[in-house]
């Protein structure tokens, strides 16, 4: 198998087709943008499990990250500017997407299966922007070894980026569900076989906020701007009347509910300060 491949960006915009996997610190800075959420799946335990895996049994795992959630029948992302180019490309552009053909989630050494399957996947076609071999100026991928500075940068800061937030948020949020339930394999049969449930980002932003009075702030903006845009893209979808939107619908008001139940609960905490490690690590990630 060829395992050096060569890519030239032509920005054709297919690899823009839905929202990007997005740390939960780049979704606070891309609050207006990108409707966030929580990815909840299942996969098999091996030797090379991500970071945003946690272990039920010797054979399963549920995987716990953040992303970026719109309207599938809209078929792009939310960040497409009407010319077709990304409209964050000077201003903070998601590393998942400086990553892309790259996927930060798979070890440097299988990356060449990943580009292998794009080059010929059905979203792609046309695109011939990923090239198996070694092109001057072009180089991506040598050996098994990712060899453009940006693309590398950009894989470790997103792997950087999950192991962090594995600890602030994801592991306390894995320990609430090992508690829900007495065998956690209850918790893998509510998780699709084929793909990931989503859920409010409200977990998450309720293991941070109680940190300290300055994250309680910082999620509550969060949420308010977060309120605004779904009300934004609830009211775009009722313009468009398409049925295949109404299930999407549901699920951000059923997101909009439940993040001015957090904003309510977290308005009530009392003045407290970042007093341990954890909060001070937290204040320094996300108060940017």
């Amino acid at each position: 198998m060829v395992n050096s491949y060569s890519f030239d960006c032509t920005a054709c915009g297919k690899c823009c087709n839905s929202p990007p996997a997005m740390s939960l610190r780049e979704l606070f800075e891309h609050r207006d943008v990108f409707v966030g959420c929580i990815a909840l799946g299942r996969m098999p335990r091996g030797a090379d499990t991500p970071l945003h895996a946690f272990p039920v049994d010797e054979a399963s795992a549920i995987t716990i990250a953040t992303l970026a959630l719109d309207y599938p029948s809209l078929g792009r992302c939310s960040a497409l500017a009407h010319d077709g180019l990304c409209g964050l490309h000077a201003k903070g552009k998601p590393d998942q997407c400086i990553a892309v053909p790259l996927d930060p989630l798979v070890p440097d050494h299988l990356q060449h299966a990943v580009l292998a399957q794009r080059s010929h996947g059905a979203g792609w076609i046309g695109a011939q922007c990923i090239r198996p071999g070694e092109h001057p100026g072009a180089l991506l991928l040598r050996a098994g070894e990712i060899v453009d500075e940006e693309a590398k940068a950009a894989v470790q800061r997103r792997r950087h980026a999950l192991g962090i937030e594995r600890e602030l948020w994801a592991a306390p949020l894995f320990d609430v569900l090992r508690r829900d339930f007495a065998d956690p394999r209850r918790a893998l049969a509510m998780l699709p076989s084929d793909g990931y449930r989503t859920i409010a980002s409200v977990p998450a932003l309720m293991g941070i906020g109680t940190l300290s009075t300055a994250l309680a702030r910082a999620c509550i903006a969060y949420i308010d701007a977060q309120t605004a845009l779904i009300h934004r893209n609830v009211a775009q979808a009722v313009q468009r009347r398409r049925l295949d939107d109404r299930p999407t619908t549901q699920t951000l008001r059923g997101f909009s509910d439940a993040l001015q139940h957090a904003r309510a609960h977290l308005r009530a905490l009392p003045e407290r300060t970042a007093a341990s490690p954890l909060a001070r690590d937290a204040e320094a990630w996300f108060l940017f």
